[in-house]
């Protein structure tokens, strides 16, 4: 078996299905732009196929999952502890009231719409939200779809506090 291997290579034979060789031909001649072979003209595949395996090797050495048991008792802890935190947050959440408001440029300077009651003045959504101090988008998906607003504050604000009247809103 001297003859077969060399300082720098050794020759293999390598048994390969018919339909993966198929493969592979088309390969070779698709994305390497293959030699064709001057007695066969057939394209010359072990460029190829020594390429393919360089390509197989690299991705297992960047996909292997981890095997070894202090990484893998590491990796286990770490999940605890996040989901621990996770459900921390989670339940501090769960009694809070997570509509904001929207919050305006620190650029823009924005005089705030102020109400007086004396007269009828018919607001915008907008106007109304720099009012209440919720989302325009809140405010316009209940005028225009009936849109059941998120939150006791806005809910009260506008079925008690304020009516819909010619696509604005009037003080009740």
């Amino acid at each position: 078996m001297t003859g077969r291997r060399t300082d720098e290579i050794t020759r293999v034979d390598v048994r390969i299905p018919n339909e993966l060789y198929d493969e592979i031909q088309a390969i070779a001649i698709n994305h390497f732009n293959a030699k064709i072979h001057h007695r066969s003209n057939r394209p010359e595949v072990t460029p190829t196929i020594l390429e393919l395996i360089k390509i197989g090797i690299a991705h297992l050495n960047t996909s292997l999952p981890v095997t070894d048991k202090e990484e893998t008792d590491e990796l286990r802890q770490a999940i605890v502890e996040l989901n621990t935190r996770l459900t921390e947050i989670e339940n501090q959440l769960s009694n809070t009231d997570v509509t904001a408001p929207i919050s305006k440029s620190l650029t823009v300077k924005e005089k705030p719409v102020k109400y007086n009651s004396s007269t009828e003045k018919v607001l915008t959504d907008m106007e109304l939200s720099d009012v209440l101090g919720v989302s325009n988008i809140l405010i316009r998906d209940y005028r225009v779809y009936g849109k059941k607003p998120r939150g006791a504050f806005l809910a009260k604000a506008l079925t008690e506090e304020w009516e819909i009247r010619d696509k604005g809103w009037v003080k009740k």
